[in-house]
């Protein structure tokens, strides 16, 4: 089986570390994005399975935006209240375990 790949965007670099490190000992193929053009990028690739956004509301917004440009589905994530990083990057390894990047059925 393929590893899962996996974007990490976040402006906050603690953020970002944490998750890269976290999701490469579980095996994961991990690309890291601190800038709207790095995100935009890995995800015009089509190669994503999910993103996990950063803490930061303006993160959300940039990545479901650019995630709903895309031509595949591209699921993204945020940590919830209370949650560590260890449960959000469990929970995006359980998303990209069961996403299959289809084409849009809209387009």
């Amino acid at each position: 089986m393929t590893p899962p790949r996996v974007v990490v965007y976040a402006t906050s670099r603690p953020f970002r570390a944490a998750c890269d490190g976290l999701l490469r000992e579980a095996g994961a193929r991990v690309r890291v994005a601190s800038r709207q053009a790095e995100l935009a990028k890995a995800i015009g690739e089509g190669t994503i399975e999910v993103v996990i956004a950063g803490d930061d509301g303006q993160d959300l917004a940039v990545a479901r935006e650019l995630a709903a440009r895309s031509t595949t589905a591209v699921p993204v994530v945020q940590r919830a209240p209370g949650e560590s990083i260890e449960e959000i990057v469990a929970r995006a390894l359980a998303v990209a375990a069961t996403s299959v990047n289809q084409p849009r059925s809209s387009e």
